[in-house]
């Protein structure tokens, strides 16, 4: 039985595999166009080092994105725990004045009778 993740990973490497087996027929196409075209010159950009850098790239982007993520959960958690003191402190304040209001209540109570 495969699990959900494996039949994710199947399913995204068939679809890669399409992509990539297009892109090489699209080239193929292109080279022939450019071949048959008068005065074409071929290009000389080396395709691995095209991939090289966009995947380098790719990777320099994800570390700023984790950065940036791990900076922003660990400010969300101090504003968590410094709202979590204040509510703390406010909630104190409203037993200690219930408790006053009601012995000052009771007291009024017990004089007037």
């Amino acid at each position: 039985m495969t699990s959900s993740q494996d039949t994710y990973t199947q399913t995204l490497r068939s679809a890669q595999d399409a992509v990539v087996q297009a892109f090489r027929t699209w080239t193929d196409t292109a080279k022939g166009a450019w071949a048959t075209a008068p005065g074409a010159a071929t290009p000389g950009v080396d395709p691995q080092q095209v991939v090289e850098q966009v995947f380098d790239f790719a990777e320099k982007m994800l570390a700023v994105q984790r950065e940036f993520a791990k900076s922003l959960a660990a400010t969300a958690a101090s504003a968590t725990e410094a709202a979590r003191q204040q509510s703390e402190s406010v909630v104190g304040a409203v037993r200690q004045q219930v408790e006053d209001t009601t012995k000052a209540v009771r007291g009024a109570t017990k004089t007037d009778k």
